[in-house]
């Protein structure tokens, strides 16, 4: 295959100039091929961004590149020196090779000092010296410009502190060349940029980076260096000041998608009855919260992460217990709101926290899908097997889920294609009201385009949609009103046509006064 001169990869410095260089990488799980021959250098001492839609084969390479499985075929070199075993503990302790994943790895009861050191201790290995374990993680952290207390324990800190001990921890250990696996999926702007500056910090210390993200201003911010899969082949390779967003997403998907549109708003005027109709509902963080939500309508819910705007849907959908205010669902008083009846009544729920709350690890793609609808597909309590997997089938394409079969396991699917299999299983109920929060987190920006074109295809169809995110352009896009949470209590309703990211968050920190 020929590659035009914006596709060539890299003038060949040798392996010995190069932090990480992969040659010819494949794996294969069993008629599945997730990598083929991959080819692309990783210079050192500078940030190279790893792009590619869900499915495109990252997840595998990363875990390669981790030493948590080995390739079918080809080469991984670090610093010179080939890779022979593709163990973590070989890839961090003889290569410098550590990975900060999306799910954390820390120990929650212990403190932030005992987790920078876990497994360096100072000391000896039975008797571990709290006095230099002390000395040592403040050195560190002072080194880092981390502010934490090295006392402090795991479990009171948020994801994004989390996070960054999870790096200060690689650093204590002896890591050259530090992969970030989606580092800003759960992160607010303010919290990301706490993490942006530690890497320019890693960056001028001559930490080499690997940054895998979805999210185009965040890479070209950061990264010198693009490397493009698609399908599982390395498609493209740049430095990033000689290309543009549009170019590196037409590589991702194959095709040119252009910046997204606003939607157009709905048909539903005031007079329309109200597809949920909530009065003055109070529950865990929210207060007093009336709005209505119109068929054919995407009404979006934004705040900051303690506005209470998602135990707002969770109260809702009757997953957390309210104390007081009224609902009314398609016309019809909600008072007893649980999940189960919530289902029966055609409320559906996707929720933010995919693995946490949305799949069922143990089950198949198909069965993930199908979920909800195995009634419908049962007689005398067996299942009707040929047109409960038809339907699924069916659900999954029309999401364009990328799956070998409907009876793979939903946890070897990419995060994205898991999210669409969870969207699917709550259409598969025809809902008339469909909750949604982070519908798009994790999702590579042409699963994003298709999940925003269906969510608009189904409102244009008579569908009232929820929608809670923190992606405030998202919203903007998305949606045709939003409500806005600030400190657990609704301040203002706004037409997302005349709404500005500024505007919004003005809103949500309280920094306007709330609208009457």
């Amino acid at each position: 295959m020929t590659t035009t001169p914006r596709d060539a990869p890299p003038a060949d410095q040798g392996a010995a100039g190069q932090a990480v260089r992969v040659r010819g990488l494949s794996r294969s799980f069993g008629p599945v091929r997730a990598l083929r021959d991959v080819s692309f250098d990783v210079p050192p001492g500078e940030i190279t961004a790893l792009l590619g839609e869900n499915g495109a084969g990252k997840s595998t390479l990363l875990k390669i590149l981790a030493g948590l499985q080995p390739p079918s075929e080809g080469s991984v070199t670090v610093f010179g020196e080939e890779v022979t075993s593709f163990e973590p503990s070989t890839m961090l302790g003889r290569h410098g090779v550590a990975i900060v994943p999306q799910e954390l790895s820390l120990l929650p009861d212990r403190t932030v000092a005992e987790n920078v050191l876990s497994g360096v201790e100072p000391g000896n290995r039975w008797f571990p010296s709290r006095r230099r374990m002390l000395e040592r993680a403040t050195e560190l952290l002072a080194e880092l410009d981390l502010s934490l207390d090295p006392n402090a324990s795991v479990r009171t800190l948020d994801l994004a502190t989390q996070q960054l001990i999870v790096v200060a921890r690689s650093i204590a250990r002896g890591c050259r060349v530090l992969i970030l696996d989606e580092p800003t999926a759960m992160l607010t702007p303010a919290e990301a940029d706490r993490l942006f500056t530690l890497m320019d910090k890693l960056k001028t210390g001559g930490t080499t980076m690997l940054y895998v993200s979805h999210r185009m201003p965040e890479v070209f911010r950061l990264a010198d260096h693009i490397q493009v899969l698609r399908d599982g082949a390395h498609v493209a390779s740049w430095r990033s000041a000689d290309t543009t967003p549009d170019q590196a997403v037409a590589a991702m998907v194959g095709r040119e998608l252009g910046q997204f549109t606003r939607r157009a708003a709905g048909e539903s005027g005031p007079d329309t009855q109200p597809a949920l109709k909530v009065r003055e509902l109070s529950g865990r963080r929210h207060h007093g919260v009336t709005f209505d939500l119109r068929p054919g309508e995407i009404l979006g819910v934004a705040g900051l992460p303690d506005s209470g705007r998602v135990e707002l849907l969770h109260n809702l959908f009757g997953g957390d217990p309210g104390t007081g205010g009224t609902v009314e669902l398609l016309g019809k008083p909600y008072e007893r709101r649980n999940p189960i009846a919530s289902v029966e009544r055609r409320l559906a729920f996707v929720p933010g926290e995919r693995r946490a709350q949305g799949l069922l690890t143990t089950m198949s793609v198909g069965e993930n899908i199908g979920a909800l609808t195995t009634k419908a597909f049962s007689r005398f309590g067996l299942v009707r097997r040929r047109a409960f997997d038809s339907a699924a089938t069916e659900q999954a394409q029309r999401l364009r889920v990328k799956t070998a079969t409907m009876s793979q396991p939903i946890t070897s699917l990419s995060g994205g294609n898991q999210q669409k299999a969870v969207l699917g299983r709550w259409l598969a109920i025809d809902p008339g009201v469909l909750i949604l929060d982070e519908p798009t987190r994790g999702v590579d920006i042409g699963a994003k385009a298709e999940i925003y074109a269906q969510l608009s295809a189904l409102a244009d169809k008579g569908l009232a949609i929820l929608c809670s995110s923190s992606d405030l352009p998202e919203l903007l896009t998305l949606t045709d009103r939003i409500a806005v949470m600030s400190e657990g209590r609704l301040v203002a309703v706004v037409d997302s046509a005349d709404a500005t990211e500024e505007s919004v968050m003005t809103l949500a920190t309280g920094a306007a006064p709330a609208a009457a």
